[in-house]
């Protein structure tokens, strides 16, 4: 049966079963009570209770997502964390995913968190693990928590339990699945066909050129025969046609768990078929967790997991992070949007008409464009803890994880790539793998005396990195090659007379980092808690003398109500302040950029004789040996709070991270025979408020309200530059690279990271900007009227219609003088809220996530509303509201009086036709409210499932990007393409974001 079928009888089958076992199930009534337990966190090596956390600490349990159907524990989190920034980069399958924690504290470096899986790290560990074998979250965000994790915790440290199974437990078995589809959400809209023509018949006969006209006429026939032909043809929406298809997904999940008197086991399996919404893009994934507990003695235990996932995206999506040469979105969105009409055919891959217009039929272009995209990730690790005596525990922890990842992309002879090659097919192959072995040893002393509790941990850790990756780019394949004989020969490749094939890349980058550590915590008569931590780590990719960073941190905590004034208090059942200092260290650089190495190759070599003879060279980044460590000092003060017996919860934390030796790529002068440089220079500040609340607003035997709540609000400053800027400037341009040799950032002392720099947009010029003379017809600028002719226009003059960008120093000339600060990606405040309810055997979860004042770059704006060097590109819709110079018969109008009453009522200016700059007509307000997600589910219950032979049994029903309010224009308000802590924000070129409606079971044997 087709799998489009199976899917539309699974969501009716699913939408009428609901209601049919309600009402079979209306005796189901009582629901069980809750009962309210001293929560467990996890903080720097060991458990610690909730109520004796003296950190900043956020945390998801998986009772809070376990109702919630979906593929990335990433989009599970999303909203749910004070503080926390869950964002994906764009809606395509298997997009990566962002997480930034309290503000990006690099400039060039990574500000992704430290991730710790059951003890091992791992990198962007979310992307491998599924909802359903999540135990719990801790996101520590401050350096008193992380520091004791040294390396890399400056931007936090992201701490992930996996489900295991329960002593003395029988065997029971889960299965969870869903199918659904996803749809695009929203479109850009563009020129119809008749608005198309006539646009083409303005870009075509303004200018007066007569060869123009004729090709013109050629191409779309005569102006009479614009409305006959043009105005009732079909229109093609070829957004719809490359990302409108309906695209399904099929999940598993299957966990076995159970357990004896000494051991329990889980396996947990995951399988996830999903089509994207653009032809010929998908994501497969496959994975496996087994976790084994064994107590070997009463005092000696061990745990072993092993974990392995497979995953392959596929699809060459819209487009690279390189610039506007990688726009794939751009066919569909300026290719012209009819088919065939009255002229030559052009429908089937034309290269003139490519050539021509930088444009391919998106159909054809999908069809030539292949790319697969696989990653294989392998954990294992044990654990074995010996409790030397009641208080005395020894554990070590050793961890392997290696990740190999490949990348099949294949070019055919219609792609922009293969055409710069003879017309013939280009292949792109690349493989890399890394290997990391972990080792963790710790001794914890915990004793009570009396009023005084102690706690203290020492600790060793080795991480040992290896990786190597190798990258060829394969031209010269035959033309009539398929993607995967491209794969798999290419031997088959032969170059043209006197050419030679580039030469293979290769990198090697070895890390290895140990360490040692220490915490002690103190707690007297239950309400005075001091917590002190200290971390030495020592790193290889710096040179000697540099490698080891000292990180200490101290916390302290005031349990207010265990105080005798509000001991016996029927409304404040907890409140605890909180205080804490850390430094926390990053050495995200690669081996050995303190050292020069040589690199030999033909490529650099000479002639001798008939022979060449390789030579050796540099790379482009100068050595420096006094590289050292970024730091990150934090500090922080917060207040938890309970009321009315924990009926109502939250905490409020205030903080501030300055982070000093940015290690940051500096761009050095070419006069030291290099480019590039790694040098700590420049520091950053982060400063925000948190704060989350939650509520237990009813909870009876038949209904229960729940509603948990977070806001967040951070600031970011650069402080200090170094030596990348002058003394007297402390700023620089840096491009976003959607565009060649485009600065549209601002890096600059005082501003923030990811400052957006342009023009700002004053309009169009009007007719009473300019003198006529009668005689030439030609307009020129009145006196004391600035031209942005050298900005906008490429150098050409001005007219009437033109785009009109404001003269900020009122010189009179319109440059880059007049560029300035148009905003950031940064929001004013950001945050989510959830509700949840239960109503019998009903259930509903309502998720929404909000971000306020954050400004988008929509480089795609600037794109399809600027002519550039190409004629026959669609545009904008709102382009048919231009400036017009031809009448309804399409004669040109020149007199003064006569246009300005042609365009009294158009508003937009004539698109450019210099090249692409940016302005303020591309920065939007990026604010917007999404309602993430929306699921309702019907439980049977206990009596009914018992019957069955059943331990639980849940229908459920989803919606995922059920919608967004936003006056966004662009696809998706939440886009960043740029993968650039310099250039977030930056829209360009984004895979649309879809909507995802779902159903499935939830059985548990």
């Amino acid at each position: 049966m087709d799998k489009k079928v199976q899917s539309v009888k699974w969501l009716y089958l699913t939408a009428f079963l609901l209601p049919v076992l309600a009402m079979a199930q209306e005796k189901e009534t009582k629901k069980d009570k809750e009962t309210n337990i001293d929560e467990v966190v996890l903080v720097g090596y060991t458990k610690v209770s909730k109520k004796d956390v003296t950190n900043a600490v956020s945390s998801v349990k998986a009772e809070a997502i376990k109702d919630m159907p979906s593929n990335n524990a990433a989009e599970a989190i999303q909203g749910r964390l004070a503080g926390v920034q869950v964002s994906l980069s764009e809606g395509s399958p298997g997009a990566d995913v962002d997480i930034v924690i309290r503000g990006g504290n690099s400039i060039t470096g990574s500000n992704a968190p430290l991730y710790i899986v059951d003890g091992v790290q791992m990198d962007n560990a979310l992307t491998i693990l599924s909802p359903k074998e999540i135990e719990s979250i801790e996101v520590l965000k401050d350096a008193s928590s992380t520091s004791i994790y040294g390396a890399r915790g400056a931007n936090g440290v992201v701490l992930i339990t996996t489900k295991g199974g329960r002593k003395r437990a029988k065997t029971s078995i889960n299965y969870n699945g869903f199918l659904g589809v996803r749809s695009i959400q929203n479109t850009i809209n563009v020129l119809d066909p008749y608005q198309y023509v006539l646009y083409q018949y303005e870009i075509y006969n303004k200018g007066g050129v007569q060869t123009d006209i004729d090709a013109f006429n050629t191409r779309y026939g005569s102006f009479q025969d614009i409305g006959k032909n043009y105005g009732n043809i079909k229109k093609i929406d070829w957004q719809d046609e490359v990302f409108g298809r309906e695209a399904f997904n099929f999940t598993h999940n299957v966990a076995v768990t159970g357990g004896s008197e000494n051991s329990s086991f889980s396996l947990s399996l995951n399988n996830v078929q999903e089509d994207g919404i653009m032809i010929g893009s998908g994501f497969k994934r496959n994975m496996a967790n087994f976790k084994y507990d064994y107590d070997l003695t009463k005092k000696l235990s061990m745990t072993l997991n092993a974990r392995y996932s497979r995953q392959t995206i596929f699809g060459a999506g819209t487009s690279a992070t390189g610039s506007q040469s990688t726009n794939r979105l751009r066919n569909a969105v300026r290719y012209q949007p009819f088919e065939g009409g009255p002229a030559e055919n052009i429908d089937e891959f034309d290269p003139l008409f490519a050539n021509e217009t930088n444009l391919v039929n998106p159909l054809i272009l999908a069809d030539n464009e292949v790319k697969e995209n696989g990653r294989n990730d392998l954990l294992l690790n044990g654990v074995i803890e010996y409790k030397i005596n009641k208080n005395f525990t020894f554990r070590s922890v050793i961890g392997y994880v290696q990740r190999d990842e490949f990348v099949n992309q294949f070019s055919g002879v219609v792609t922009s790539l293969a055409r710069q090659n003879n017309d013939q097919p280009v292949v792109f192959l690349s493989k890399a793998q890394s290997r990391r072995i972990t080792n963790t040893n710790t001794l914890n002393f915990r004793k009570t005396y009396g009023s005084h509790k102690v706690d203290f941990l020492v600790g060793q850790e080795t991480v040992k990195t290896d990786a190597e990756s190798l990258a060829m780019n394969i031209k010269w394949l035959p033309k009539s090659i398929s993607p995967q004989e491209a794969f798999a020969n290419i031997q088959s490749a032969s170059p043209p007379s006197g050419l030679v094939q580039d030469n293979p890349r290769t990198e090697l980058l070895p890390d290895r980092i140990v360490s040692f550590f220490g915490r002690a915590n103190y707690i007297f008569k239950n309400k005075y808690i001091i917590t002190a931590s200290m971390r030495a780590d020592g790193s290889s990719v710096f040179g000697p003398g540099n490698r080891w960073g000292y990180f200490p941190a101290a916390s302290v905590a005031w349990k207010i109500n265990e105080e005798n004034f509000l001991k016996e208090s029927s409304v404040v059942s907890e409140l605890k302040l909180r205080a804490g200092y850390g430094l926390s260290g990053n050495n995200r650089i690669k081996a050995f950029l303190y050292d020069t190495f040589f690199t030999t190759s033909s490529d650099y070599g000479y002639a001798f004789g008939s022979n060449v003879t390789p030579g050796a060279t540099t790379g482009n980044i100068m050595a420096n040996k006094n590289v050292k460590w970024e730091s990150a000092t934090s500090k922080n003060a917060g207040l938890d709070f309970g009321l009315f017996k924990g009926r109502v919860y939250g905490s409020v934390d205030v903080y501030q991270t300055d982070t000093k030796d940015l290690l940051l790529l500096a761009k050095i002068p070419q006069t030291t025979g290099y480019e590039y440089q790694y040098q700590n220079s420049g520091s950053t500040t982060n400063k925000g408020i948190e704060v989350s609340v939650g509520s237990t607003i009813i909870n009876n035997d038949n209904f229960t309200w729940k509603i948990d709540a977070n806001i967040s609000s951070n600031r970011n400053t650069i402080k200090s530059l170094g030596s990348r800027a002058s003394a007297s400037s402390n700023f620089y341009l840096f491009p976003s690279g959607w565009q060649n040799n485009l600065n549209d950032f601002l890096v600059q002392v005082g501003k923030p990271v990811g400052t957006y720099w342009g023009y700002v947009t004053a309009g169009r010029y009007e007719i009473s900007d300019f003198d006529y003379n009668p005689t030439t017809q030609a307009y020129t600028l009145k006196a004391g009227i600035a031209s942005s002719a050298a900005a906008a226009n490429g150098a050409r003059p001005v007219q009437p219609g033109d785009l009109k960008l404001e003269d900020l120093n009122g010189d009179g000339v319109i440059d880059n003088n007049d560029m300035t600060d148009l905003g950031s990606a940064q929001p004013k405040f950001y945050g989510g809220f959830n509700q949840t309810f239960r109503y019998k055997n009903w259930d509903m979860s309502v998720m929404f996530n909000f971000s306020v004042g954050n400004k988008v770059y929509n480089a795609n704006k600037i794109e399809y509303s600027t002519q550039y060097l190409y004629r026959d590109n669609n545009m904008l819709a709102e382009v048919a509201d231009r400036w017009r110079w031809f009448d309804d018969n399409g004669v040109k109008v020149n007199d003064p009086n006569a246009l300005a009453a042609l365009n009294a009522n158009t508003t937009m200016w004539t698109p450019p036709a210099g090249a692409y700059f940016l302005h303020s007509y591309a920065i939007e307000d990026g604010s917007f409210l999404r309602l993430n997600n929306l699921t309702i589910g019907y439980s049977l219950g206990k009596d009914f499932t018992k019957q069955l032979g059943l331990s639980n049994f849940r229908l459920y029903f989803t919606m995922n990007n059920v919608f967004t309010i936003t006056g966004y224009s662009g696809y998706d308000p939440e886009a960043n393409t740029r993968r650039n802590p310099l250039t977030p924000g930056v829209d360009y070129a984004a895979y649309p974001r879809s909507r995802f409606i779902l159903s499935g079971v939830d059985i548990t044997f």
